[in-house]
């Protein structure tokens, strides 16, 4: 009887006081700015990439921040994204590279995709193991990097057991509550919360259609610079629509069977396509878990407090 009234009465009400005491974010003294233009630092002074940038944000790795990263290693040359025909992509290596040179995701990534030949398919089944080896890879670089004192996706993975045993065990009350809780449970470091105020900014500049904020370098190489980081935000429509006007010519890295008229909207459009490939090819079709495919498939919103945020 001693077991059932914990596990009916005591632990939902410690759940709710473990979230209340340690799972919420820590208040910081420099709030979310309207723009800035460069994504968080580590202590060292390394730049985030685009993929840890979305996950602070979120505080969940999800299909976006892989497709931003596929995004950033092709603008930095390692790869070139091919469209042979409608809805037909591929990954095509364009160097070797060096571990040291690369973030261990992107390394595991890299090594991954082109393991075994130098070009494949998106719509390759093999993707399911390099995605999910690649998002462990990218949770343990924020843990190392101080932003998080505990791995958010090993903290969500507790309590959906908790939630799976309680719902075997007709206690829906847990359920509820772990279900909920479980998913907010994950919290920053006080350098964590720092940090994804600067990442929120970011967002906040990269999704703003206010006239003030037009003062930006309307370049192609500013374009291309940021619109991984729009990806992984799940803005990149909106970032895109900022250059609709503005002679762009095909980058090096992406490779259309389609030689019509290019612009921002028509290249993010057709960048969504091959990434809605790669949503498909590296999602489990038995996954337990609510995924939408496509770039801005999932919750980037940047609110205060603690909490995962959606997920792909």
């Amino acid at each position: 009887i001693i077991i059932a009234v914990f596990w009916y009465i005591i632990y939902p009400i410690k759940i709710v006081y473990k979230w209340y005491k340690y799972g919420r974010d820590p208040k910081t003294p420099m709030g979310v700015a309207s723009s800035w233009y460069d994504p968080p630092t580590t202590k060292s002074h390394r730049k985030l990439t685009p993929a840890e940038t979305g996950a602070l944000v979120d505080e969940t790795v999800d299909l976006q921040d892989i497709s931003a990263t596929i995004i950033d290693l092709a603008r930095r040359g390692y790869l070139k994204i091919i469209e042979e025909k409608k809805n037909d992509f591929y990954l095509e290596k364009t160097k070797n590279w060096k571990p040291e040179e690369l973030e261990e995701f992107e390394h595991v990534l890299l090594r991954g995709i082109f393991k075994e030949k130098d070009k494949l398919k998106i719509k390759n089944s093999q993707l399911v193991d390099i995605v999910s080896a690649t998002k462990s890879s990218i949770y343990l670089s924020l843990l190392n990097e101080g932003y998080f004192p505990e791995n958010p996706n090993s903290i969500r993975t507790f309590y959906s057991i908790i939630s799976f045993l309680a719902l075997f065990s007709a206690n829906i009350p847990l359920f509820l509550i772990a279900l909920i809780f479980g998913r907010a449970m994950p919290r920053k470091t006080d350098f964590g919360a720092q940090s994804a105020n600067v990442a929120k900014s970011l967002k906040n500049f990269l999704s703003s259609q206010e006239r003030q904020l037009e003062f930006q370098a309307k370049n192609q190489i500013f374009f291309e610079r940021l619109l991984p980081f729009a990806v992984a935000f799940g803005v990149e429509k909106i970032w895109a629509e900022r250059f609709k006007d503005i002679a762009l010519t095909p980058p090096s890295w992406y490779q259309s069977y389609n030689y019509g008229s290019f612009n921002s909207n028509s290249f993010v459009h057709s960048l969504n396509s091959s990434f809605n490939s790669v949503a498909s090819a590296a999602t489990p079709t038995s996954s337990s878990t609510g995924h939408s495919s496509g770039f801005s498939g999932g919750s980037s919103g940047g609110g205060g407090g603690g909490g995962g945020g959606g997920s792909w």
